[in-house]
């Protein structure tokens, strides 16, 4: 296996597997000029999140965080801001600077409206991106990756095939001094003693004990008991029948490494090894959260497809299905079916796996990059006020 990857050397020490400018709309009602800057202006890309007004507290905190968390990712060079308003996209800004890159500013207030916004962000991301043309990668090793593994669509090809080798993957990384985060609190229902007996310490088997318990009283709360049996009808069809069914299978992709510690949402871990993530298990919502964590690139494992990718963290899909081969196979970048028929052994899949996953590290186009199916959401915490 190769240790080492090519990547964009940062302010920080990280190193990216991508070099964009990211155009960051801080709210849904500054979207649309996110959208025509990137629109004009190649090699940048639009970030831009369903609310973002209104919201208070910890739901606000939250927001900011993640979307700085983007700005400040390996995989981004510079950043330009847009808003209605400057006070929320400073904070923002603050974040990334933070991590010693440039982040422009442009609100609608003080630029003169929708247009006038659109005008100066536009010329400011034109000459960020020619700055951040002239960067050039260099080789690194391992131990700079930073892993977010991710499954959707779960069949029981998840569990024996597809997680499975996301897992050995991710113990190779672990095993280089890399840094892999598992997350989706809720697909963790049924497992937690496997998780807890792995934690590296018992407060960290407290946190992990404590996240899935947050979910099953506030589950209960609104009248509804996940227990014994699986919510996501996809997920029944391709033979899931219960949460724990699912959990099982779901926890194989994080490997068999030492749990080292649990992140909030959106949280960069201050270590390197395994970490747990307590974020939502949507896949938008997911990858928003482990791109805002700092991943430079995503595992996604997938039993009966999903096609989704994240705009600014390479998102690779991995099936062990045949039929979702057949069926969808444009939307999946590593095929593992031949272990189901006994023509691949998993050693074997982990390794493929691996090989490409340093492909894409050093370049390669995702087939959701390549068709655009790309998206973002900041999870919610509470009503918007």
């Amino acid at each position: 296996m190769r240790k080492s990857f090519m990547g964009y050397a940062r302010p920080d020490g990280s190193y990216g597997v991508r070099n964009y400018v990211a155009i960051i709309s801080t709210a849904d009602n500054s979207n649309f000029i996110a959208r025509r800057v990137a629109e004009m202006i190649r090699g940048t890309v639009p970030i831009c999140p369903c609310f973002g007004r209104g919201e208070i507290g910890a739901d606000m905190e939250l927001h900011i965080q993640t979307m700085g968390g983007m700005g400040a990712n390996p995989n981004v060079h510079s950043a330009v801001i847009v808003s209605l308003e400057p006070a929320i996209a400073e904070k923002i800004a603050g974040i990334i600077r933070a991590a010693g890159k440039k982040a422009l500013v442009f609100s609608m207030d003080e630029c003169g409206g929708s247009i006038g916004c659109t005008e100066q962000a536009v010329r400011a991301a034109k000459r960020l991106i020619i700055e951040a043309s002239l960067e050039q990668r260099v080789e690194v090793g391992i131990e700079h990756l930073q892993l977010g593994v991710e499954c959707g669509g779960s069949d029981t090809t998840s569990g024996v095939v597809s997680n499975p080798v996301v897992g050995r993957v991710a113990d190779a990384i672990v095993d280089e001094g890399g840094t892999v985060i598992l997350s989706e609190t809720t697909e963790w229902m049924g497992a937690e003693r496997n998780l807890c007996g792995r934690a590296a310490n018992p407060e960290v088997g407290e946190k992990i004990v404590k996240a899935i318990q947050w979910y099953e009283d506030y589950i209960k709360s609104i009248g509804v008991d996940l227990n014994g049996f699986n919510p996501a009808p996809d997920n029944i069809k391709g033979g899931l029948s219960t949460i724990e069914e699912k959990a099982l299978g779901s926890i194989k992709k994080g490997g068999t490494r030492p749990i080292q510690d649990m992140l909030t949402c959106a949280q960069k871990p201050e270590k390197k090894g395994l970490h747990l993530m307590d974020a939502p298990t949507g896949g938008v919502e997911n990858t928003t959260a482990l791109a805002g964590a700092g991943c430079q690139l995503i595992l996604f494992s997938t039993g009966k497809g999903n096609p989704l990718g994240n705009p600014i963290v390479p998102t690779i899909k991995v099936t062990g299905n045949n039929r979702t081969i057949q069926k969808s196979g444009e939307n999946i970048d590593v095929d593992l079916s031949e272990v189901i028929v006994g023509s691949m052994s998993l050693e074997e899949a982990g390794e493929i796996l691996y090989e490409r996953m340093i492909d894409h590290a050093n370049g390669k186009l995702t087939t959701a990059e390549a068709l655009g199916d790309l998206e973002i959401a900041v999870t919610r915490i509470g009503f918007t006020v």
